[in-house]
């Protein structure tokens, strides 16, 4: 989509414009005019013959030259009148600022489809309502009311801020800005009634002056949109930098199915974030923190860090950090430590980190020469420098060797300034270079792990494909009449059927409607067996005694049969039983489990997890949207907590990891295949056994969706 006469108009109209600079129309016409906007500038007002000089028009149709795009700082009915004057002059676009579209009420609604209306009708690009406006740093197109722009110059950069939030989106812009982090775009999406961040950011993607996109995030409504956004972004090699708010479950709907209760709104978003390359973080000044690492550098190569400190305090402090981070604090090469020993010969040992002590103080060529060695180091990948305790010139001339160093060498180079006078010249110095500088520990390793994960994630993303695991026609068919001829709930036979069909081992099984049956079956498959009801009412079995395990003989048999009848009679006197499903005994193994959920939002999502108390009451589960990559599937393993359990600990043998795998894989593309036919799905448990020996579904849950 072509947004560029909303984002670089040639001329606007200014609708609600007043000589008064305190309201909305009266701050847009300002900033414009104050930062030199080069287009032309039409205010409409008919209480006014002139605002600032320019001449003002009663009403739009009395302007004859060409509009892109229409500022709009009236409310409600007018606003909407506005909009339908700029769709019969054929104006390409429109800003909203009015605030009372995002009423409650029927007349608030009427106005919003209005709007929708009218811009699908005259073809129109509409952001807002509700916005906070548009920024272009580059060509100063200031088309905002926000106090940010009091500012007498502006910043450009390579950064461009697509916010769903209103305030919250200024005061981070403003704080970007002051710091002396320059930006391509400031976009304030509103209500998002026409377009969406998706639209915005899409657009961005092929701006030159943009290399890094950060959203401040609150929801999206087409997730299909985000998700083609997001495979364009990472063909295109942009990162997208993300701040989620609202994070918690609320809303979330509950189905019949662990896997079903499992999924907050927050966790899908999470889920979607990793498997789509987006880099997501928690506070506000993580997002121009991280993008300016992104914007300034090439990715680093890898996770082995230097630190080059002269704080043994802050040294401990960043290392931990970036363990917990999963980087790597290596050792030196034996040529980098061949080298500082001739010029550090009497300070210590020579490690990473490496620690100066005072002694930089008293040989001011140390710094520099140290910082070289190290910084050409063959073992790291990225070096930090952490600096306290210096002001005036000293700390000039450590900013300015830092710097040049930097310039030097193609591997990341970052400042952790943590101490001493923060007002140091040396620190304006930093912040006004390309090097990356920060004030604290925690927003040094985001904004160096942010680029090093995203580096990693661009490696693996263009090397795997996700291939279609295709099943017999005569398969497919037989799954979807049982989609289609049973009730909401499937049967515990009918779903391991279905998962037969897309070749996931199942346990040896038949479906006995009479004693006699049943003790027949049982001497096919061999003692020990188990016994469970099927009932297209029953879900789940043990609450009610409908399940019996470990019979070991015809004696058992019979007893245990008779037993699960009376116990349904009891409690679920209106069931309909299909029959006693008379089931081998699996050995033992780790349990875990498997499971669909079709996100209202994003559609089919896959779940996974260890079974029990693991999934139930420690949250310990992992989500991926389908279909899944081969390399998503295997991350969904290692990103439980429980993975060390599955890998092997404490000398007990490793899982079938591989074999875990296969069912992801295959379970993915069930999901899809009939995602519009099943509502959630559980494997619980997947027995896994030992590396090589597959694993075996005991138990499924399939519910279907109401068509």
């Amino acid at each position: 989509m072509d947004l560029s006469p909303l984002l670089k108009p040639q001329s606007v109209a200014i609708v609600g414009v007043t000589d008064d600079f305190s309201t909305i129309g009266g701050r847009v016409f300002k900033a414009l005019v104050n930062h030199g906007y080069k287009g032309k500038i039409f205010p409409i007002n008919s209480e006014h013959k002139q605002v600032g000089g320019i001449r003002c028009y009663p009403r739009l149709s009395d302007i004859n030259s060409e509009i892109d795009t229409i500022l709009i700082a009236v409310e409600g009915k007018e606003a909407t009148m506005a909009i339908e004057e700029s769709g019969k002059k054929k104006i390409k676009s429109a800003i909203i600022y009015s605030t009372s579209f995002i009423k409650h009420g029927e007349e608030a609604r009427l106005e919003n489809e209005r709007i929708v209306d009218l811009a699908k009708k005259y073809d129109l690009l509409v952001c807002g309502p509700n916005s906070v406006g548009i920024v272009d740093f580059h060509d100063n197109i200031t088309m905002s009311s926000s106090q940010f722009l009091d500012l007498p110059q502006l910043i450009p950069g390579k950064i461009a801020f697509v916010s769903q939030g209103g305030s919250l989106g200024e005061a981070i812009i403003n704080r970007a800005q002051d710091n002396g982090i320059g930006s391509s775009y400031f976009i304030s999406t509103g209500n998002e009634v026409v377009l969406e961040l998706s639209d915005y950011i899409e657009y961005l993607l092929d701006d030159p002056h943009t290399s890094v996109i950060i959203a401040l995030m609150e929801g999206i409504r087409d997730a299909e949109k985000l998700l083609h956004v997001a495979d364009l972004a990472l063909e295109k090699k942009k990162p997208i930098v993300v701040m989620k708010v609202g994070r918690t479950a609320a809303g979330r709907k509950a189905v019949n199915s662990h896997t079903g209760l499992m999924a907050g709104t927050d966790a899908v978003y999470e889920a979607i974030f990793q498997q789509k390359g987006f880099i997501r973080v928690f506070e506000p000044d993580e997002l121009y923190d991280t993008a300016s690492m992104l914007a300034r550098n090439s990715f680093p190569k890898g996770n082995r860090i230097g630190i080059v400190t002269t704080t043994g305090g802050g040294s401990v402090i960043l290392v931990d950090k970036l363990t917990e981070m999963n980087m790597v604090i290596p050792e030196l090469a034996s040529k980098t430590d061949r080298e500082l020993s001739k010029i550090i010969a009497d300070f210590g040992l020579i490690k990473n980190p490496l620690h100066l002590t005072s002694q930089y103080f008293s040989d001011p060529l140390l710094f520099p020469k140290v910082l070289e060695i190290f910084s050409r180091d063959e073992n790291l990948d990225a070096v930090i420098i952490v600096i306290s305790t210096v002001s005036g010139e000293q700390s000039k001339e450590i900013a300015k060797h830092i710097i040049r160093t930097a310039e030097s060498f193609d591997k990341p180079m970052l400042t952790w300034w943590s101490g001493g006078n923060l007002s140091a010249p040396g620190m304006k110095i930093l912040g006004e270079s390309w090097v990356p500088f920060f004030t604290s520990p925690d927003q040094c390793v985001v904004a160096l792990t942010s680029p090093i994960r995203y580096g990693k994630f661009l490696e693996n993303h263009f090397g795997e494909k996700a291939p279609p695991l295709s099943i017999s026609s005569s398969s497919r068919e037989r799954i979807e009449a049982i989609l289609k001829g049973s009730g909401s709930i499937l049967t515990e036979d009918l779903g391991k059927e279905i998962l037969s069909g897309y070749g996931i081992p199942t346990t040896s099984e038949k479906l006995s409607r009479s004693l006699d049956e049943a003790q027949k079956f049982a001497i096919e498959i061999g003692y020990p067996v188990a016994l469970k009801i099927i009932s297209p009412q029953i879900a789940h079995k043990t609450e009610i005694g409908g399940l019996r395990l470990s019979i070991g003989n015809e004696e058992e048999l019979s007893l245990a049969y008779n037993q699960i009848l009376d116990n349904v009679k009891k409690h679920s006197p209106e069931a309909e039983i299909k029959g006693v499903l008379v089931q081998e005994m699996a050995k033992p193994g780790k349990e875990v489990i498997v499971g669909i959920i079709q996100d209202p939002q994003f559609g089919p999502m896959i779940v996974f997890g260890l079974g029990g108390i693991f999934v139930e009451v420690l949250k310990d589960f992992s989500l991926r949207h389908a279909p899944l990559k081969e390399r998503e599937a295997w991350a969904m393993i290692q990103n439980i907590k429980g993975y060390p359990v599955l890998k092997g600990v404490r000398g007990n043998s490793p899982c079938d990891l591989t074999a875990i795998v296969r069912v992801l894989m295959a379970v993915s593309q069930l999901a899809v295949d009939f995602q519009y036919s099943i509502s959630s799905m559980d494997i619980n448990p997947l027995i896994v056994y030992p590396d090589g020996q597959g694993v075996k579904v005991l138990d499924c849950l399939f519910v279907k969706k109401y068509q």
